[in-house]
C-alpha cells in the first residue's frame, strides 16, 4: 500500500516571496553581510609582496659589484673566473683580491708552523672599497686532486683602506708541517 503526501499547493497568485524549490527565505530582518576580502588583503597580497622584495633584494647583491684594485704598485695582479666563490690559483706572498670582493690579500703573506698545533697562514687583509665590511675567504694548499690544507679566513669589519692581520688556521687536520703542494687556490666563503 503506499502512502500519499500532501501537496502544497501551487499556486503563484499568493501574497509573500516564492523561493525555487529546497530554498528556504531569510528569516524576517534579517540583512545580507558584504563579502569581506580581510584574508586577501591582509595576509596574501603581503605574502607575495613579501616573497617579491626578497627576490629584488637577491638579484641585486648578485649582481657583482667589488669596488676597488686588486693590486697596488708593482704587484703583478693573478687572473680569475668571473665568479666569486670559484676557486682560482695564487702564489704563496704575492698579493691578491677574490673576484667580486671588497679585500685584498696583501703581498707577504705565508705559512708559520708551530708544534702541536700546525700550519697556520698568516698575512694582512686590507678592504680596497668604500664600504665597512668583514673578509670571508679561503686558500687551500693542493697536491693533484688532494686538499693537504684549507686555511679559512675572516676578518672583523674593516673601514675603508683598513688593514688587518690575519691568523688562518687550517681546517685539514694534521699537525704536520705543510710541504708537497703543487697548486695553491683561494675563494669567497660566503
Amino acid at each position: 500500500m503506499s502512502q500519499q503526501y500532501p501537496q502544497a499547493p501551487n499556486n503563484p497568485q499568493q501574497p509573500g516571496p516564492h523561493h525555487p524549490a529546497g530554498q528556504m527565505a531569510p528569516p524576517p530582518g534579517y540583512v545580507l553581510k558584504k563579502k569581506t576580502h580581510r584574508f586577501r588583503n591582509f595576509v596574501v597580497f603581503p605574502f607575495f609582496g613579501f616573497i617579491a622584495l626578497i627576490v629584488v633584494v637577491v638579484v641585486a647583491s648578485n649582481s657583482g659589484g667589488g669596488g676597488g684594485s686588486a693590486t697596488t704598485a708593482g704587484e703583478t695582479k693573478t687572473t680569475a673566473p668571473a665568479g666569486r666563490n670559484e676557486p682560482y690559483a695564487v702564489t704563496p706572498g704575492k698579493a691578491f683580491q677574490v673576484p667580486g670582493t671588497k679585500h685584498r690579500i696583501d703581498a707577504g703573506w705565508k705559512i708559520n708552523y708551530q708544534q702541536y698545533i700546525g700550519s697556520q697562514l698568516v698575512g694582512s687583509v686590507t678592504n680596497v672599497s668604500t664600504d665597512t665590511s668583514t673578509a670571508f675567504f679561503s686558500v687551500k694548499f693542493l697536491k693533484g686532486n688532494k686538499v693537504l690544507a684549507n686555511f679559512q679566513c675572516n676578518t672583523a669589519e674593516l673601514e675603508p683602506n683598513q688593514t688587518e692581520h690575519i691568523e688562518c688556521y687550517n681546517e685539514v687536520t694534521t699537525t704536520q708541517r705543510l710541504t708537497g703542494w703543487d697548486k695553491v687556490t683561494a675563494e669567497a666563503t660566503l
